[in-house]
């Protein structure tokens, strides 16, 4: 069961590899988004590592109490 999760989203620039794969320049800035969830125990469920183009990115977010 899900506990609590920290995610933390910071700008970078693609590898030569990543610039590929994402049909981009390797000078283009990124998104590069990495996540940890961890249960109601504290035992790890979910590591993401996820990037974005920068020139295609959205960020949405909804706060409540």
């Amino acid at each position: 069961m899900f506990g609590s999760a920290v995610e933390r989203v910071e700008t970078v620039l693609a590898s030569p590899r990543e610039a590929a794969l994402l049909e981009c320049s390797t000078a283009l800035p990124m998104m590069l988004l990495h996540r940890r969830t961890v249960d109601a125990d504290g035992l790890p469920i979910e590591r993401v590592r996820a990037l974005y183009r920068g020139d295609r990115m959205a960020f949405e977010t909804h706060l409540r109490e």
